[in-house]
């Protein structure tokens, strides 16, 4: 088995190779037949990047030579001696990535001559690794900036041309409206290799092997990249740099991924990256850096547009699922009216799941587009349905509204339940409970379902139960329910509970320890372990208990009655929050 190529590890983050810029460097100047074989130390240095040349007077009066690319022009007179080692340490402090050397006509040799000539300033460029080129005494400054400017101009003026061909075709293409696929395959078109699109979350978007046939993305690449996304960051303006990642593969088919990021509204969004060889070469790198570079701005125009069609189609769902669980339409009509937009279906059946995320959903922009991921990815959970599946946010929960069909047997909503939770916790760091209530006909049947899940998630946090739950587990509640809805059942919660909560003063502990007691069978040593008391004090507290409601809470019928008080309260202060919550507008 090959070996990997230097693999990007897991736990590392792939390093940019650093941009190389579409320009003239110091190599490309030297080639000119104006400036052909005058370097004469500094040869390290000659792939630093040119962008303009000033005169040595300017760099002393102080002109800004801080930004890349300066070239300098000097007279020889100035380097001539021991003061020249010092003048080069000076030009290169100043920036400098190339000093270019007129000589004076008294200076006329043989090259073999000229390369002895100035050993002082040739030692110390070749320290500094600054290019040092003598020119002959024709090469002045006028001419040799004259060519330095032709140079980076033409190059630029190439890139520019380039750039507005890549534009063109995929703007062509994004004129179309054939999505972010049909944009992906044009970018591998043009740049000769495999193109990959994806999202902060490492989700594939699109992915064009260039081989004229559907390919999955390479799973190295892809978790490189979202290793990436991590670190990803939006330029000032706008403006996208690519950057060449460490190699990614093994030795026989390592790929250099070379990245963008999408940015929408400054934020970024994705990534877009084309897959070149190892031995790419400069010419056909600085090519697909402008595929990628203007790729990504046209792949984030396609996302902007989907994701306003999404977001428009995610909240009028939204609307129509918090209004189908409330159960807020007037008329069968108005029903049908947005029903079948949506596809749901008045005949089916129906069961409603609430999904509660811990940690709770926060307001930052990840985790509310993970928070969505979520519930795309629950309504593409397979069901035996002929309806889809619908789920929408609502109070930082998820609500799913599944069809489980008229032949449906008593497991099927749990089953559903437990995909749910699979896939939201997928999506999300940390986990999820899951409550359903029982699945019930059309509309009415939802919205019943809905109150049944609303009501088990509520008691769940209150009871120690399983991370999915449907209302039906919770059978003590369920056949207290009506109790709980009378006014009897009421007064009587509240006539054995009250003198309790009074004696310490309504922070429920004394409720606790004669709840722990009654859980333990009466067991008054398991009773203190539990609530982690010494068992004097579990015993003090008992007989505080006893005297506050005037009965003996060592007698088993007063034990039922203390449970049954509690249990009845519990519901009906559930039932009195959902209530108010699922209460139609005033």
């Amino acid at each position: 088995m090959a070996q990997s190529a230097g693999p990007v590890e897991e736990h590392d983050v792939p390093a940019a190779r650093g941009e190389e810029a579409e320009t003239v460097t110091v190599t490309d100047l030297l080639a000119e037949p104006q400036l052909r074989n005058t370097l004469v130390a500094g040869r390290d240095g000659t792939s630093a990047v040119a962008r303009w040349c000033v005169p040595l007077s300017e760099l002393a009066e102080g002109a800004d030579p801080t930004e890349a690319g300066l070239v300098v022009h000097a007279p020889v007179s100035r380097l001539r001696g021991p003061d020249g080692a010092g003048l080069v340490r000076e030009v290169v402090a100043a920036g400098a990535v190339a000093l270019l050397v007129r000589l004076d006509p008294v200076d006329a040799a043989a090259p073999a001559v000229l390369a002895r000539l100035l050993p002082e300033a040739r030692a110390a460029a070749d320290e500094a690794r600054l290019p040092l080129a003598l020119l002959p005494s024709g090469a002045d400054f006028r001419s040799v900036s004259r060519l330095v400017a032709t140079k980076v101009l033409a190059q630029s003026t190439h890139v520019l041309e380039y750039s507005d061909r890549v534009h063109r075709s995929l703007g062509e293409i994004l004129a179309r409206g054939t999505g972010i696929p049909a944009l992906a395959h044009g970018m591998s078109r043009m740049a000769g290799v495999p193109a990959l699109v994806v999202d902060l979350d490492g989700t594939v978007l699109a992915h064009e092997s260039a081989v004229g046939r559907v390919a999955r993305a390479p799973e190295q690449v892809v978790q490189a990249l979202h290793r990436y996304s991590d670190t990803v960051g939006v330029a000032a303006g706008g403006h996208q740099h690519a950057v060449s990642l460490e190699p990614v593969g093994t030795p026989a088919g390592a790929v250099v991924p070379l990245v963008s990021p999408v940015a929408i509204g400054g934020e970024p969004c994705g990534l877009v990256a084309v897959l070149e060889p190892v031995d790419a070469t400069a010419h056909d790198r600085a090519q697909r850096r402008v595929v990628v570079q203007e790729g990504a701005v046209l792949i984030g125009a396609e996302m902007l547009r989907i994701r306003s069609m999404t977001e428009a189609e995610e909240r009028t769902r939204g609307d129509f699922v918090v209004d189908l669980v409330h159960g807020r339409f007037a008329d069968g009509q108005q029903l049908l009216a947005r029903a079948r937009h949506h596809g749901f279906v008045p005949d089916e059946r129906y069961v409603t799941l609430v999904v509660e995320p811990d940690p709770p959903v926060s307001d930052d922009a990840r985790t509310v587009r993970r928070f969505q991921a979520a519930a795309r990815a629950a309504e593409r959970i397979e069901h035996r349905g002929s309806a889809p599946v619908l789920a929408a946010p609502l109070g930082g929960n998820l609500v799913v509204v599944a069809p489980v069909g008229t032949g449906a047997d008593g497991n099927e909503p749990r089953a559903l339940a437990g995909a749910v939770a699979s896939a939201v916790q997928a999506k999300l760091s940390g986990t999820a409970r899951v409550a359903f209530g029982a699945p019930g006909p059309g509309a009415s049947g939802t919205a019943q379902s809905y109150r049944e899940a609303r009501t088990a998630l509520s008691l769940a946090r209150r009871v120690d139960a399983a991370p999915v739950i449907g209302y039906e587990d919770l059978r003590i509640f369920v056949a207290l329910r009506e109790v709980a809805d009378s006014e009897n059942g009421r007064r009587f919660a509240r006539e054995v509970l009250a003198p309790l909560r009074r004696a310490d003063g309504h922070n429920r502990s004394l409720e606790s320890v004669v709840l722990a007691y009654i859980a333990e069978s009466g067991n008054l040593n398991a009773a203190a372990r539990r609530l982690g008391l010494h068992r004097n004090t579990t015993l003090y507290k008992l007989d505080r208990v006893s005297r506050a409601i005037g009965m003996d809470i060592r007698s088993s019928d007063t034990q039922f009655m203390v449970w049954l008080a509690h249990h009845v309260d519990t519901l009906a202060t559930v039932n009195d929050g959902l209530d108010a919550e699922l209460a139609p507008p005033p």
